[in-house]
């Protein structure tokens, strides 16, 4: 007798750890089992009043809670320094846009100057010039005596 009520005993403790201390929550097999054990166990009444300690425990701290309006205004207030500013200014933050740009457009137009002012050096009319195929043997023999030619 003492092992069928140790037995029903841990299932009562499994059963209210898992479904909470609410009757309503208990499996309907093993409901008539725990009433019976709560009408004749001091220890299945202590394991229950343990268990609804502990859902309200779990009901106290499961409440959402609620900022005051103090708080949302100052995180609105705070929100709107941070982000000051259009959609330009979020996208390039290293202040006025027109510093960068003259400079990029005053060294595209000296490039462009240098490239139409410099000698064109490919054509200086010199005998090896980088237009004129300089070997084209196809053995060293053949360079040798190509340079000998000059």
């Amino acid at each position: 007798m003492k092992d069928i009520l140790s037995t029903d005993l841990e299932r009562f403790k499994a059963v209210v750890e898992t479904y909470g201390a609410r009757e309503e929550a208990w499996p309907a097999a093993d409901h008539e089992m725990m009433q019976r054990l709560l009408e004749t166990s001091d220890v299945a009444r202590s394991l229950l009043r343990q268990e609804k300690k502990f859902d309200l425990l779990l009901q106290e701290q499961s409440r959402p809670i609620v900022a005051s309006s103090d708080l949302l205004g100052r995180v609105l207030v705070n929100a709107e320094d941070i982000n000051q500013g259009s959609l330009f200014r979020s996208l390039w933050p290293f202040g006025s846009l027109w510093q960068p740009a003259a400079g990029m457009a005053v060294a595209a137009c000296i490039g462009i100057l240098l490239g139409f002012s410099s000698p064109n050096i490919l054509n200086n009319g010199d005998e090896y010039t980088l237009n004129d195929t300089v070997f084209s043997g196809g053995t060293m023999i053949d360079l040798e005596t190509e340079y000998e030619n000059l």
